[in-house]
Formats: structure tokens, sequence, C-alpha cells
């Protein structure tokens, strides 16, 4: 999609008409944690989504194209505009948003169609096989990909897209090959609890079979459960001026999923990827 940008350097109240900065550019969770990928030097990275047939649209194939991102076989949609999300923050973080993501929902089944079908390039074995799930999809998209047996033995993460949605993830909950990355709101709303702290939040979804999750909670404790180690928990550095938040967690994940193919040490790899989240959020959009 196409993401707008306000930040102020201001503190924004309900109301306010404020000085600032607006920058719009290419994003989307599929699309941030893929070019993050691209950047970090990794190839045969392949981006499905469904695109307006619109000016936006071909832009963003364009833009993929150069960072080396596949896009042979992203829907095209000719009745429809390429989705957009429009944000406001401040010094104190994310104030409001709207996520315009009607094609991303409509055709969830046109999207993950040429993996189901086997049109995208895989390996003959399965666990090289990583696939990153955008928790924007609808429900029936995604349960669909939680019950097709040819994926039981990927590695499959997921990038819970907000509170309000996180319930679209319970199909995946018993699956051993799953990770999901969520806060704690998120986590608490998955599992219609409350929850003390992430290592409870956590080490609550890996009883429901889920292989592992990674839970954050701000500046507080992140802590990654996996039904193959003991509990990792990690405080992340303190982010001392936010100059933007938006794709701060695409980020984090993407960093991560780098470290570790990287076969860097867990607990290092999990503190590598919240200190470039922070760096990232202390950083302005150029």
């Amino acid at each position: 999609m196409i993401d707008s940008i306000g930040y102020s350097k201001s503190r924004i109240n309900p109301g306010d008409d404020v000085s600032g900065t607006i920058k719009t550019s290419v994003g989307g969770v599929a699309f941030n944690i893929c070019k993050q990928l691209a950047l970090s030097g990794f190839t045969n990275l392949e981006l499905l989504t469904a695109l307006g047939d619109d000016l936006k649209g071909r832009a963003i194939i364009e833009f993929c194209d150069k960072l080396g991102i596949i896009t042979d076989n992203i829907y095209l949609c000719n009745d429809t505009d390429t989705d957009s999300y429009l944000a406001i923050e401040d010094i104190q973080g994310l104030k409001a948003a709207i996520a315009h993501i009607f094609n991303v929902e409509e055709f969830g089944d046109r999207i993950l169609e040429p993996l189901e079908n086997g049109v995208v390039k895989t390996s003959s074995n399965p666990s090289r096989n990583l696939i990153v799930l955008d928790g924007n999809l609808s429900t029936s998209s995604l349960s669909k990909i939680a019950e097709n047996k040819k994926f039981k033995n990927y590695d499959i993460r997921i990038a819970s897209a907000s509170s309000s949605k996180a319930f679209r993830l319970k199909p995946f909950l018993s699956l051993p090959n799953v990770t999901i990355y969520c806060n704690m709101a998120e986590a608490e709303n998955l599992c219609n609890l409350s929850f003390k702290d992430t290592r409870q939040a956590s080490a609550y979804l890996l009883k429901q079979g889920l292989g592992r999750a990674i839970v954050t909670n701000g500046g507080e404790q992140i802590c990654a459960s996996s039904v193959y180690h003991e509990p990792i928990t990690i405080l992340p550095p303190k982010v001392k001026n936010i100059k933007h938040i938006t794709g701060a967690g695409d980020y984090f994940l993407a960093c991560h999923i780098a470290n570790e193919i990287n076969q860097i040490p867990k607990e290092i790899s999990l503190l590598k990827a919240a200190e470039s989240a922070s760096k990232y959020v202390e950083t302005e959009i150029k």
C-alpha cells in the first residue's frame, strides 16, 4: 500500500492543527518486511499481495523490482484503487491511523493462490521455505493457510496486524511450525485473557500448541518462548526521541528473521533486533 505519515515535533491533542512534515512512501506489513530483508542482502524474496491497476500500484511494483523483490505473482485488480494508510504521529508516538485495506481483505484467495498451487518457487526441503503472513489478511484466507497440509513443515512467521484483528490468528495456535510476533494487547485479545507480563503471555500461547511466540510490550521486556528452548527475555534499549513509529514492528520482525538466518545465537538475535528497531524509531524519515 501507499503510506502517508504526518509527523510533528509538538505534542498533538485532539483537534490540534500543528506544523510538521508529511511523507508519502511505499508501505504495508508485507512490503516493509520484504524491503528490510532485501536491504539485508537476501534474495529469492517474493511479495504476494493485491494492488490496483493504477499509477500507485505500478509504482509499488517498480520499486520492488529495484530492490530485487519478485513481483511476478502479484494480483492486479482492474477496478479498485491501490490500498493506502494514513497516520498521524508526534513525539509520543502514534496518535491515530486509518488503513484502507480493501484489496488485501477482499482478494485474499487470489493473493495466496500462487503459493497454494505451486507457482511460487519453493525448496524441496520444506523447512527451508519461510512464509511471513500479514495479519491483515481475512479470517478465511488465514484459515486456509493454517489448514493446508502442504505448509505443515514450513517455517511460518506471522505479523499480528492489530489488537482488533488478533482473533484472526486463532487457527495457527495449534501449529508447532508457526511463530507469532505480537504485542501484549494483541496477545490478550487473541487469548481473551489479561497477562501480567510478556513471559506469561508467550507461555500461554505455547500451551495452546503454538511453536513459538515473541511478545513485545513497548519499552518493557520482550519475551520469546519456544517449544524447543527455555524462554528468552530481554529488555529493549530505551528510546530517547521518537522520530517515527509506523513500521517499527515490521522492522523488528525482519531484523530478527535476518539474524536467525545468519545463525546468530537466539538471545543475541532478539537483542539485536530490538536494538535495530529502537534506532529505527529514533531515525527521522527521509
